[in-house]
Formats: C-alpha cells, sequence, structure tokens
C-alpha cells in the first residue's frame, strides 16, 4: 500500500475504480476463499470519501505503524486460537 501511495495510484480515479471493483471479494460465495481477511478492512479504508488513509500511506511513519499494528492482530489472534505455548 505504501508504494501504491507513493507512486500516485490513490489519486487515479481508474486506479479506485478497479479498488471498487474487487469489493465482490466481500460477498459470501468468494469471501471464503479469502487468506487474510484484514485486507477486506483496508479495501473499506482505501474507499473512504475521506482520503485521509489514502494521504497517511505515503509517510514512511505510518507504514510502520500500519506494520506493527498488523503484526500484533496476528500475534493476538494466533495465541487465541493456538495457545501461548509451554510457558503460559
Amino acid at each position: 500500500l505504501h508504494h501504491l501511495a507513493t507512486q500516485g495510484y490513490f489519486q487515479d480515479d481508474t486506479f479506485l475504480d478497479f479498488l471498487r471493483y474487487l469489493r465482490y471479494w466481500k460477498q459470501p460465495e468468494y469471501v471464503k476463499y479469502i487468506t487474510y481477511p484484514h485486507c477486506l478492512y483496508f479495501l473499506d479504508l482505501l474507499l473512504t470519501e475521506n482520503d485521509t488513509f489514502r494521504k497517511e500511506l505515503a509517510n514512511f511513519p505510518y507504514k510502520n505503524f500500519l506494520l506493527e499494528q498488523q503484526f500484533y492482530s496476528w500475534q493476538f489472534r494466533s495465541r487465541i486460537l493456538y495457545g501461548g505455548g509451554v510457558n503460559e
């Protein structure tokens, strides 16, 4: 997403139309094939009328913040699903 933001894709109406097209993945017959469902949340954020999220993605510190939050989310989900390991 950072690369797309820094290359100006999020200012291109044609590219935004393509992202709107990708919303079909949210339909039940397709969503079952999604491995990382958080990508649909990011898709929604990219398509909001307020373009703050798209602009912030070009900032390196914001990109790192999103990466950290995504990692912590996966880490938390993993602990819930699979347990904390031997020491817990």
